[in-house]
């Protein structure tokens, strides 16, 4: 029997890890894809709308991110007599679910919808998704301590 050698079972681990990576990614390439289509015909240029939200599961079950949410929101009420053309600005935010409830949100861009679709068409938004959702990990990690 020919004895295993470190570098063969290293090369293992990361293909592997390489792999799960790219699936991952594919994941978050589809959410993107059907928000911005849903976003294209279901937000409008001007005024309130419902909020439009695309989910996936938690990939891996050592991950602490339960559910990742990628939605384009109105900005709040609240804001209204504070923001230069509230009317047409609009969020989209990434929000991830922790294993007890807790939440955190991070708003990716600010602007018109126009900007949003622009957003939501940019080739790294694909890796700034993998980085959020990364930091969310941490952040749920260390609210368990």
């Amino acid at each position: 029997m020919e004895p295993v050698r470190n570098s063969k079972l290293h090369n293992i681990t990361q293909t592997g890890a390489k792999i799960k990576m790219e699936k991952f990614e594919d994941r978050l390439a589809r959410m993107i894809n059907a928000l911005k289509t849903r976003a294209e015909r279901e937000v409008c240029e001007y005024g309130s709308f419902k909020i439009v939200k695309e989910s996936l599961k938690a990939q891996k079950p050592e991950s602490l991110v339960r559910e990742l949410t990628l939605q384009v929101t109105p900005l709040p009420k609240e804001l209204k007599s504070e923001v230069e053309n509230f009317e047409k600005l609009r969020y989209l935010e990434l929000v991830g679910e922790g294993p007890q409830g807790q939440t955190s949100t991070v708003i990716l861009k600010r602007g018109t919808k126009d900007d949003i679709l622009k957003k939501l068409s940019e080739n790294d938004l694909i890796s700034k998704l993998a980085e959020k959702t990364d930091d969310f990990n941490i952040s749920f990690r260390e609210d368990q301590f």
